[in-house]
């Protein structure tokens, strides 16, 4: 079997202690507030969530930017406190950014702005890191493109000229290896399977001469067929047969396009002249396989 191209990357997550200083006659004018910010300010999170959740719901503090600002620091830094890679907590920073969301709405002064950028930049950066962890996670593959999105959602708000294209390509070619990698090492699932599939063609949709999410698609395909070949070892019904041929023959014709992209763009690539050879030689086209044969050769003597 062929082995994937696989592409993590990983980011430290820069969520930092943003303190919030507000003009405390305001707060006079509002004990509960007030109390929040105090509670803030001395890291006492969970209890400025208690009061605070209640402030954003009563009429006369829902509309203030600073109810919301209060509340966004209070969650984002209890979920801090549960450690910056816990994705079982999510929750929390789901609830911080959209009380972001909703003072930046609400702050017509811009008096909150540089913090709530603050905020929107490090949920971006954190739901990243999450995205990634959840890569490892293989039933969690939805959950980490919700994840993924979120960190597009927010990082546009943030920098709307900001060009995510490579993000993308990075993170579906990291999905598209991760769970191909999953498909041969767990009994050829074909969960696995479609999922390495739809996030790499996700990544040709952006750039169709992408080389990870090529030769990964080449190998995933060949890969099935040589599965459906390796049934025909065992008890496999005469009236079976030549349905199980044919139909390894289709996958490992899907797979060839893909491998001669690798080639046509990068001729050396020593992975895709030994894929294309055993493409050809399952297809019985013996004087192919044997011309890819000599290149492989040829490549190994340098």
């Amino acid at each position: 079997m062929l082995k994937y191209l696989k592409s993590y990357h990983y980011f430290k997550n820069t969520l930092g202690v943003l303190m919030v200083f507000l003009c405390q006659n305001y707060f006079a004018q509002n004990d509960s507030l007030f109390k929040a910010q105090t509670f803030c300010n001395e890291k006492k999170f969970s209890q400025a969530i208690q009061i605070i959740d209640k402030v954003v719901l009563n009429p006369e503090t829902s509309s203030d930017p600073a109810s919301w600002h209060i509340r966004a620091y209070a969650y984002l830094q209890t979920y801090k406190q549960t450690g910056s890679s816990n994705t079982s907590k999510a929750y929390l920073l789901d609830t911080a950014m959209y009380s972001t969301l909703k003072s930046m709405k609400l702050d017509s002064k811009s008096e909150y702005k540089e913090n709530n950028d603050g905020f929107i930049k490090n949920g971006a950066s954190t739901y990243y890191k999450l995205c990634t962890i959840l890569l490892q996670d293989s039933l969690n593959l939805y959950r980490s493109e919700k994840f993924y999105n979120n960190y597009r959602k927010y990082t546009i708000i943030i920098n709307p000229t900001f060009n995510l294209k490579a993000k993308d390509i990075e993170y579906y070619n990291a999905a598209g290896g991760q769970f191909g990698e999953l498909y041969t090492k767990n009994n050829f699932q074909q969960k696995f399977g479609d999922y390495a599939k739809m996030a790499l063609l996700k990544v040709l949709e952006i750039d169709s001469k992408n080389i990870a999410a090529n030769i990964n698609l080449g190998i995933l395909y060949y890969n099935q067929g040589a599965t459906l070949m390796r049934e025909l070892e065992y008890d496999v019904k005469l009236d079976q047969l030549d349905v199980v041929q044919e139909n390894a023959k289709k996958l490992f014709k899907q797979s060839l396009p893909f491998m001669m992209k690798v080639y046509e763009l990068q001729p050396k690539d020593a992975r895709a002249i030994e894929g294309i050879e055993g493409i050809y030689s399952a297809l019985l086209d013996e004087e192919k396989a044997s011309e890819f044969k000599q290149k492989k050769e040829a490549l190994n003597k340098k």
